[in-house]
């Protein structure tokens, strides 16, 4: 009589994991992931997407070179290769410059430099562009149309009186929207003049924690830390995330925050502010009498009983971190 092979576990796919996966810009696990997950179609799309994207084909032949030229840094940073993340950024930074310099007619120019003179030939045709960097990467949002509403959000500190600026018509969305082909990517961001939001990512979705406290109060809480003076990056994205946790009603970003957690790299802002998060949560409930504050987090998101016992004081925790109380 032959013995039954034991039967391999088949993981589930699970957003969180998909997208804690791609912001720690770890490619080759985002795709064993969607791979073991049964997930082909996806995992193909991005094997497409690094090796021989669709070229850009607006009819101008200015805004396609550069769209397409952003398009090969992209694929130059996120391409599994030998070198590091940095190194390979650095590599295509400088390829993403020089092939701008010969686009825009502008030799010697900075990338700096070369992006003011990108947005102005976009907005002569009709459309909104912001670069610079979002995390660690270069990447512009390019969009059409952007319509005003003003909320008055409230967050620990007190209540903002902020002004959302609705964008439609994307035609770019930085690097992350590129990777997953629009399924993730920022929601939105802050400025000085308000808040500006991707309408599409928030369809249907305004009276949801995904819009009132994942939009709304971070965005808020960048708006209301830009009065303190100069913030790094992952300073600003750790506040406004401690934000979420403290008024997320169940334990969905706590398990987001864990997936996502990755101490490596300080110019990974949104990663290592997860990551910063994670472990001082942790140290914060070993204070309060937990064993192990990192297999207590774990445990909260396993199970909404154990999250339950625990919120509150994951909740006093991120007030205490934000310097509340």
């Amino acid at each position: 009589m032959t013995q039954a092979k034991p039967t391999e576990h088949t993981p589930t796919y699970n957003r969180s994991d998909y997208v804690g996966l791609l912001v720690r810009l770890d490619i080759p696990g985002t795709l064993a992931y969607l791979d073991a997950c049964g997930e082909t179609g996806m995992a193909d799309a991005l094997r497409r997407k690094l090796s021989d994207p669709e070229p850009f084909a607006t009819g101008d032949a200015t805004l396609d070179a550069i769209l397409n030229a952003y398009q090969r840094y992209f694929q130059t940073c996120f391409t599994p290769a030998d070198s590091s993340l940095d190194e390979l950024e650095q590599t295509a930074r400088e390829t993403l410059t020089v092939q701008m310099r010969e686009i825009l007619d502008q030799p010697g120019a900075d990338l700096d430099a070369l992006e003011e003179t990108a947005k102005a030939a976009f907005e002569a045709a009709g459309w909104h562009f912001l670069g610079g960097t979002t995390g660690s990467h270069y990447g512009p949002y390019i969009w059409q149309e952007t319509t005003r509403t003003d909320y008055a959000v409230e967050i620990p500190s007190g209540t903002e009186t902020v002004t959302v600026f609705w964008m439609d018509g994307f035609l770019m969305r930085s690097w992350l929207d590129w990777l997953s082909d629009g399924e993730v990517g920022a929601g939105g961001w802050a400025k000085d003049e308000g808040l500006y939001c991707v309408r599409k990512v928030y369809a249907g979705k305004l009276d949801q924690p995904s819009f009132q406290i994942s939009f709304l109060k971070h965005e808020a809480q960048h708006h209301a830390d830009f009065r303190r003076g100069e913030l790094e990056s992952w300073e600003l994205e750790y506040r406004a995330k401690l934000v979420e946790l403290i008024y997320y009603p169940d334990s969905s970003f706590l398990k987001s925050l864990l997936a996502s957690a990755d101490l490596a790299n300080k110019g990974n802002s949104h990663a290592y502010a997860a990551g910063k998060i994670v472990a001082d949560i942790s140290a914060w409930l070993e204070s309060q009498g937990a064993a192990d504050g990192m297999r207590a987090l774990e445990a909260a998101t396993a199970d909404d009983r154990n999250w339950e016992d625990v919120q509150g004081v994951i909740r006093r925790g991120s007030r205490e971190l934000l310097g509340l109380n």
